[in-house]
């Protein structure tokens, strides 16, 4: 899972729906991981028979809950470290043009 990914489920688990269009690169991960589900927009009858439509709206499933708490403790630490080494960059660089 990458950073987007995480994103959209954290907007998702924040705000109850995000919308994720059809041409999202990682949609069909996200579906088959079963991460988020299509909100029913409305029916349409086809040979009269009742077929939902979806929007581009989706809400988080239980695997996708777990899945982002797993990979956030992950983020969380590669963001903090990387914070850390270049604030430790930034001040060598400071020390090294004030002499």
């Amino acid at each position: 899972m990458n950073l987007s990914i995480y994103l959209k489920l954290y907007f998702a688990n924040t705000f109850g729906k995000v919308k994720i269009k059809p041409t999202y690169k990682h949609l069909e991960y996200m579906y088959e991981n079963n991460f988020v589900i299509p909100i029913t927009d409305g029916y349409t009858k086809i040979a009269g028979f009742p077929v939902p439509t979806h929007s581009d709206w989706h809400t988080i499933t239980s695997d996708g809950k777990k899945a982002m708490w797993d990979k956030g403790s992950h983020l969380k630490t590669r963001l903090i470290s990387l914070i850390a080494v270049i604030i430790s960059f930034l001040a060598l660089l400071i020390n090294f043009y004030k002499k």
